[in-house]
């Protein structure tokens, strides 16, 4: 299965980036990699389903920032 990706616009913000990438790595298997494409691009990769990385990635972006994640951080499409 070809890796599924997704990226996120999010401020440029160290430690809102650390705490999106600490909790999308608290997460099971298959593990989530997570790459800094620009200043403000985050990019998600993982050998599943893309609704699946989607999915797990909300729950991370939940975890890390709030239930208002979206007021601040938008997909990129």
């Amino acid at each position: 299965m070809d890796p599924a990706r997704f990226s996120l616009a999010v401020p440029s913000d160290p430690e809102l980036e650390a705490r999106i990438t600490a909790a999308v790595a608290a997460q099971g298997d298959p593990k989530i990699s997570v790459d800094q494409g620009t200043t403000t691009v985050l990019e998600f990769q993982a050998h599943t389903a893309d609704m699946m990385l989607r999915s797990r990635v909300v729950q991370a972006l939940e975890a890390a920032v709030g239930p208002d994640w979206q007021q601040l951080i938008r997909p990129i499409e």
